[in-house]
């Protein structure tokens, strides 16, 4: 089994410029992902618990 090999460009590190071309299309890549409602947010934040609970109770 290989090593996990990190990124080549660690976007997050402190003190390592960062184009505005970089940057922007960060931002464009982030909007192109699936966006929720606060309300629908925790509803699956209580599906995934109500899921968890019985699959752990049982146990």
């Amino acid at each position: 089994m290989g090593k996990i090999q990190p990124p080549k460009k660690n976007l997050a590190t402190p003190g390592v410029p960062l184009s505005e071309e970089e940057f922007l299309r960060s931002v464009k890549e982030a909007e192109k992902g699936p966006f929720y409602a606060v309300n629908e947010t925790a509803q699956f934040i209580a599906n995934w618990k109500s899921k968890y609970e019985k699959s752990h109770s049982a146990k």
